[in-house]
Parts: C-alpha cells; structure tokens; sequence
C-alpha cells in the first residue's frame, strides 16, 4: 500500500470529525481512504473532500472518539489506498 501525505490537521468538529487542509491538489484522496499517523498508525477514514478546487479539505472520521486526544492541530496526517483484488470469479 502506498502512503502518500494527506495534509494538516485544521480542527476538530463538534461532531468529532477531524477537517484537514490537503496539500497536494493534484492527488486528492478517494473517500474510504485510510489515514494514518506519522507512525505508520490508523487513525480514521476520508469520509468527504470538501471546500473550494483551489483548497480542498478532507473530512475524516476517526477510528475510535478515544483517537481524537491523540490529533492535534497542525499534525501532518497521510493516507494509504488499498489495492482491491480481482475478487472472486463464479
């Protein structure tokens, strides 16, 4: 799985979904994308890319609420596409 970097953390919601200013523009990350930490740790999944083309957000959720103590503002976050398989043939 390839990990490529996501963006910064902007804040946190009052619904507890954590907005991130995305840095590439060109690579936007496709919804139910996993997001990790520096570590190489799950933190949550893309469940929106909102916002203007020229600055686009990304919406996550996080994987537990007890993960949002670990996010802070302006931490950088990544993101990792899972390769599907070709499923199984009948």
């Amino acid at each position: 799985m390839a990990v490529r970097p996501l963006g910064t953390v902007l804040h946190i919601t009052r619904s507890k979904y954590v907005i991130v200013k995305i840095h590439e523009k060109k690579f936007l990350p496709p919804i139910g994308s996993e997001v990790v930490d520096a570590n190489n740790e799950l933190m949550g999944k893309v469940v929106d890319v909102i916002g203007p083309v020229d600055s686009p957000y990304a919406v996550v959720k996080p994987l537990r609420l007890s993960m949002i103590s670990f996010i802070k503002p302006s931490m950088l976050l990544f993101y990792r596409i899972r390769k599907l398989g070709r499923g199984k043939k009948h």
